[in-house]
């Protein structure tokens, strides 16, 4: 004679589990970059260069944002071999496309034109 087969029962704690690492899974697929860039060399001596801010990469133009999109400038800059002698940062602005309760970040413009 065969022996019955065990009964599985309903376990909370595995459907609790689960949603764990579904809802942890989420966070690990990250698709905010933080590293969101535009550069145009407007002629052989001049450029713009662009970056988008959010929470982590503030706008504020002191401190480690600054300094790393500085960074990212210079790197932009050997890419395109251009300002081998040096540059100059001639304007630096905010531009904030959004505003109201979920205006939240913008783009920092810099121009700028190479050193002689």
């Amino acid at each position: 004679m065969k022996s019955p087969k065990p009964i599985r029962k309903f376990d909370p704690m595995r459907v609790l589990v689960l949603a764990g690492l579904v809802s942890l899974a989420g966070c690990i697929i990250d698709n905010d970059r933080v590293r969101v860039e535009s550069f145009a060399a407007d002629t052989p001596a001049t450029f713009t260069f662009g970056v988008a801010t959010n929470t982590v990469m503030t706008a504020n133009d002191d401190g480690e944002a600054e300094r790393i999109r500085r960074d990212w400038l210079a790197e932009e800059l050997d890419a395109h071999a251009m300002c081998g002698a040096g540059y100059v940062i001639q304007t630096r602005s905010f531009a904030q496309p959004w505003v109201g309760l979920f205006g939240n970040g913008g783009d920092v413009v810099y121009t700028g034109r190479c050193l002689q």
